[in-house]
């Protein structure tokens, strides 16, 4: 598990893009960023593959799937304390 990133890593990275990516283009676009072999950890979880990261925050109410499919934040979101700042 040398590859280990934290999710909110992921929600940067969606925040800097939002809208632009369908699910697979999100994949891929975190498999370019971090590896093909990123796993990611959140505060109160295991280690998970980058194929599973959407569902996790889709579940979480991080993200939405947009009307036309694409990626975007949840209106609402709020990320854990510690964990706010941008790091884009």
């Amino acid at each position: 598990m040398n590859n280990m990133k934290h999710i909110h890593e992921v929600i940067f990275l969606i925040e800097k893009h939002n809208e632009q990516w369908t699910p697979g283009e999100l994949v891929e676009a975190i498999g370019s960023t971090w590896g093909a072999d990123v796993l990611f950890g959140a505060c109160s979880g295991n280690a998970f593959p980058k194929e599973n990261a959407l569902n996790f925050l889709i579940n979480r109410h991080k993200v939405v799937l947009s009307a036309e499919g694409k990626v975007a934040l949840h209106p609402s979101m709020q990320i854990c304390n510690g964990h706010e700042e941008f790091q884009g």
